[in-house]
């Protein structure tokens, strides 16, 4: 039922917009807790190196979010990145028109993991260990936009103790971009 639902909304989207966008967005404030950091690492030119080379297509173009300049933080098993994420800062951040980002906060721009680690729980560890090191930073939130119907990244979010506060829809016609954000 609820996959006959995507497909009408789809199609009845499609026939409207020329692409858009619909995303939930999550946020933590509070300071997540503290775990043992041991396998976290900052992604840098080796770990980038890795995630090219990634068997996973998702883990192969997180590579590009570091190679733009983006900080990125992986969760490493035998020294290889078995999930990765990365953030923007205010000045890195090209999506105000999902969810404005304001000064204090970084959005977490995109996080993957190795297909071969899916269901293990690396994708909450990390998110966990993330909020934690950037909240240390001096960070007062973090937000992230999660596609409508990506139901593994909104348990994922939602377990490591972020919240929705709001829905994001982009449509795009023949005279640009038109958003509407619906706080929650």
């Amino acid at each position: 039922m609820i996959e006959a639902a995507k497909s009408v909304l789809k199609t009845f989207a499609g026939m409207l917009v020329r692409e858009y966008r619909i995303n939930w967005i999550y946020a933590c404030r509070e300071q997540a807790r503290m775990e043992d950091q041991t396998d976290l690492a900052a992604v840098d030119d080796r770990i980038c190196h890795l995630l090219e080379l990634s068997p996973t297509l998702q883990m192969q173009k997180a590579a590009a979010y570091t190679r733009r300049g983006l900080n990125g933080l992986a969760i490493l098993e035998n020294s290889h990145p078995v999930c990765v994420a990365h953030f923007a800062e205010p000045e890195q951040y090209d999506r105000a028109g999902t969810w404005p980002l304001r000064r204090g906060e970084a959005a977490l721009m995109d996080i993957a993991t190795e297909e071969s680690e899916h269901g293990k729980g690396h994708a909450v560890r990390l998110i966990r260990l993330a909020t934690s090191r950037y909240h240390k930073g001096g960070y007062s939130r973090l937000i992230a936009f999660i596609w409508w119907s990506n139901q593994p990244s909104v348990r994922a979010f939602a377990k490591a103790g972020w919240h929705r506060i709001g829905l994001s829809i982009e449509l795009q016609r023949r005279s640009g971009w038109r958003s509407l954000r619906i706080p929650m």
